[in-house]
């Protein structure tokens, strides 16, 4: 009885969260899972992609006035948040040092590091007042290394750590709760378009489990952190590497 108590308790209360790259991959499987579970979601992405269901705003994460825009537009349409997903990701192939490119190490901290900042500085009034909880997809690379990325993708991940890390410290006092995810190669729309289906494949059968992580399984992931039932855990990540990161 207590039970059947606590998942009407659960049920009754809507709560609003924001994925942002939730248009697609992790993002968008994050963005349904969230929504099966009766929550209310409002998605954004710097391209708009047809046929998605929820919610959609656009948003450039390498733009401050862009992100302030899309601020006030989630101020009115949801007035509060319980949670928000920064699963932005930009990526680079791999190249030795002497072809180093500075616009592409600019482009990838842009996006990766930089946008996620822009986000928390102009949304940080918001989550402080809702004690709301962030997530960001980070990447397994960020603990070992990429083996099909550049180097600016690898070090743009450990950024992110730093960042997590160091915002749950001043975020403690404050209700704010963040934490990470560290995916290992997820079977995504993006990794079919980069690489071929025997790379693929090979990928698999190097993992214990033999098999690529699902986005749904990424998802799950990042709703047991979001969940309001989850008191106690910031400043962490949650390894979803089918074996090939040992952490336990």
């Amino acid at each position: 009885m207590m039970w059947v108590m606590f998942f009407q308790k659960q049920m009754s209360k809507i709560n609003n969260y924001i994925i942002i790259g939730g248009t697609s991959g992790i993002g968008l499987a994050t963005a349904d899972y969230l929504n099966d579970l009766g929550n209310k979601v409002v998605v954004a992405s710097r391209h708009i992609h047809k046929g998605i269901k929820h919610d959609y705003v656009t948003v450039d994460v390498t733009s401050t006035k862009s992100v302030r825009t899309f601020s006030d537009e989630i101020n009115n349409r949801l007035k509060t948040i319980n949670g928000l997903v920064y699963s932005v990701g930009e990526t680079t192939s791999k190249k030795p040092i002497n072809e180093f490119d500075e616009d592409i190490w600019r482009k990838i901290i842009d996006v990766n590091v930089t946008g996620l900042l822009r986000l928390l500085k102009v949304f940080y009034p918001l989550l402080e007042l809702c004690s709301s909880k962030v997530v960001v997809v980070n990447s397994i690379a960020s603990k070992k290394y990429s083996e099909y990325s550049g180097f600016e993708y690898t070090a743009s991940k450990c950024a992110l750590r730093g960042i997590v890390r160091q915002l749950a410290i001043e975020w403690g006092h404050k209700g704010i709760m963040i934490n990470s995810i560290f995916p290992s190669m997820t079977n995504t729309p993006m990794l079919a378009k980069n690489l071929k289906e025997n790379e693929i494949k090979n990928i698999s059968n190097e993992l214990p489990l033999n098999e690529l992580a699902s986005t749904l399984d990424i998802a799950r992931a990042i709703e047991f952190l979001l969940n309001p039932e989850n008191n106690y855990m910031t400043g962490t990540g949650i390894n979803l590497s089918g074996g090939l990161f040992l952490d336990g």
